[in-house]
């Protein structure tokens, strides 16, 4: 009994160190916690403005596409800001140009969003369509700027109440009984003019505020090859070679076309060419000498 617990003594601090060992693997395999994505940490620091600086932030991605699949996903990001009634969605701007010649296809989306918004329609835009594997679309760059409006937004808010100041008393002012009838006109003429430096002032103020409490989000879709390898750029061409040969055979027909005028005289010129090359061999002809008998 005694050697058992002198050998469960003398084994304790074994299992100890085993535990320990497999605890730090286990901790070194899952990892760190993954990285919060960045328009979620940009949601984050804009929920801290509210007694902190005003920051307007303005998000920038680009999604690498096959050809064939950039059309879809421009049509789907932009249908679902004007559709989609959870999200509080202004579209700014879209555009698509269809690939020609040697260019590929591309597509751009800029959508206005409010901060609880962005987080949804980045995973959205960015995620594969119906029928699309995840290696298929591929987030390529992404980049976040804010502009400090701080001080932006603080002398709008002077300015603005000094022009109400300024109003108020003008209103005193044109209240009294003994104005005359030409100081009523110059303080109306004042009150009209500090009405409408007060509005285009207020204009400025929501603009701020609107860029403060909203974000603006810009997904670029991008075409990439989907082949790889040395015959990578034969595959391309071979897939394009319809668009190709019909472009080629325009150019070959618009040569056509624009030289139909020039024939005539291509004509003349080379009939006055003959002329003259026959004139200069009869005169370098050597003369026949006649032998007497």
């Amino acid at each position: 009994m005694m050697g058992r617990q002198r050998l469960a003594c003398a084994l304790l601090p074994a299992f100890v160190l085993l535990a320990g060992c497999s605890g730090s693997e286990r901790n070194r395999a899952e990892g760190p916690p993954p990285a919060a994505p960045f328009a979620e940490v940009a949601r984050q620091d804009a929920r801290a403005q509210v007694n902190g600086p005003k920051l307007a932030y303005r998000h920038d991605l680009t999604v690498a596409l096959a050809p064939e699949r950039v059309a879809p996903h421009f049509a789907a990001a932009r249908d679902r800001c004007l559709t989609d009634a959870a999200l509080t969605c202004t579209l700014l701007q879209s555009s698509i140009r269809g690939g020609s010649g040697t260019s590929q296809p591309q597509a751009m989306v800029q959508v206005r969003l409010a901060h609880a918004s962005v987080a949804a329609f980045v995973a959205a835009a960015t995620a594969p369509l119906p029928g699309e594997s995840a290696d298929e679309v591929v987030l390529q760059d992404q980049a976040t700027r804010a502009e400090d409006l701080t001080r932006a937004l603080a002398d709008t808010v002077r300015r603005l109440a000094q022009l109400n100041d300024y109003r108020t008393r003008l209103t005193a002012l044109s209240e009294k009984s003994d104005n005359r009838a030409e100081d009523l006109i110059k303080i109306a003429s004042e009150l009209a003019q500090v009405q409408s430096q007060i509005e285009e002032v207020d204009g400025e103020r929501r603009g701020l505020d609107e860029r403060v409490d909203t974000e603006i989000v810009t997904v670029n879709y991008r075409a990439t090859r989907a082949q790889a390898g040395a015959l990578a750029p034969v595959q391309a061409v071979w897939a394009r070679s319809g668009p190709i040969l019909g472009e080629s055979a325009a150019s070959a027909l618009r040569f056509a076309v624009a030289s139909l005028p020039w024939l005539p005289v291509a004509l003349v010129a080379l009939l006055l060419l003959r002329l003259v090359w026959r004139f200069r061999r009869r005169r370098r002809r050597p003369a026949r000498l006649r032998i007497e008998p």
